[in-house]
């Protein structure tokens, strides 16, 4: 019985905690205690296990369901419990509260923090979702998603972090050291080798003055623009705040096609605007730009807004009472780094 209980307090030693190496657990590899409140196995047993505590030593391939499941070394089947851990290979389904591989994962991790210490195939569900190991295969879906070896597959989550991307990130905020195939998405996206940042001064028919930070890579990037017309008195009705989304596709070594996509607001005005320029940018020196193209603006009337005049356009439609359409055109500086 002491063995057994010095092995229950062991085991919860083990939950939360990344090992750098492997820790050898209790021997209990000549007894089988079977109770359904604890049981704890040696190797060659081969029958599910299903109590309050389960203990199984060596490798099994049996499914274990109860509040607490451990496995010492390789596991093909299903943990089912509140804390589930493996100090080996996993292969099948671990659900849980806690769940914790030691070794290499294949299969699907399901529960409220899911950590794989070596390499990830299959799906990783929940709050937080932990793949350490060389790599990362397949899904992580959750509110905070991390593969510190990179990953190949797809990113789902409030916060990504990876070490190198190759496929998909989609989150409030991606962070990723590089970029080898693939896009991050997300209200902000960092990659801190080969991403996109740079900062644009701008003169579009809204706004004489306009400052744009954008940051992503070519491929997709998020932008946020802060606008100012000096030729309007009041402060509230001469700013307008946006963001949205471009990307830019190479022509040659100094000419690319750079299409955006903005939606912005006047809220002294109670006006609403949805932009789409098709800029033609040249490069003329490390990291300059000078960039132009012809744009749409679609102005949307709130119920106490007024009507804002362009600073200019090319051709102004107005639609009915509450829209109306204008086309002009924009040039810009653009900082790159």
């Amino acid at each position: 019985m002491k063995k057994a209980i010095f092995a229950v307090i062991f085991c919860l030693m083990l939950v939360g905690v990344n090992f750098a190496e492997e820790t050898p657990a209790p021997q209990a590899h000549n007894i089988n205690v079977y109770t359904f409140f604890f049981n704890a196995v040696s190797p060659n047993f081969n029958f599910p296990l299903i109590g309050f505590v389960n203990f199984a030593a060596g490798s099994h391939s049996m499914p274990q369901i109860g509040f607490f499941n451990y496995n010492e070394n390789d596991f093909s089947s299903v943990q089912i419990g509140f804390v589930n851990v493996t100090g080996g290979n996993f292969d099948g389904l671990q659900t849980g509260f806690v769940n914790t591989t030691m070794g290499s994962f294949n299969g699907l991790q399901l529960g409220f923090v899911n950590t794989t210490i070596h390499s990830f195939s299959g799906l990783q569900t929940g709050f937080v979702n932990t793949v350490t190991g060389d790599s990362m295969r397949g899904f992580q879906l959750g509110f905070v998603n991390t593969a510190l070896n990179g990953f190949n597959g797809a990113q789902i989550a409030f916060v990504n972090l990876a070490s190198k991307i190759n496929g998909f990130q989609l989150g409030f905020i991606n962070i990723a050291d590089s970029i080898e195939n693939g896009i991050p998405f997300g209200f902000i996206s960092i990659v801190r080798n080969g991403g996109y940042r740079a900062i644009e001064l701008s003169v579009n028919e809204i706004s004489p003055l306009n400052l744009t930070f954008k940051i992503g890579v070519n491929k997709l990037y998020t932008l946020f623009r802060a606008s100012w017309n000096p030729f309007i008195d009041e402060l509230d009705e001469a700013m307008s705040f946006g963001a949205g989304i471009g990307s830019i596709l190479s022509i040659n070594d100094n000419f690319f096609f750079n299409p955006e996509l903005l939606s912005s607001s006047i809220l002294g005005f109670n006006n609403q605007f949805l932009n789409f320029t098709a800029n033609f940018g040249f490069r003329i020196g490390s990291g300059t730009s000078i960039v132009a193209g012809p744009s749409v603006t679609w102005q949307y009337i709130g119920r106490s807004g007024e009507l804002l005049e362009p600073f200019f356009s090319l051709h102004k439609f107005d639609l009915n009472e509450r829209n109306n359409l204008f086309i002009g055109a924009r040039l810009a500086l653009k900082f790159q780094w």
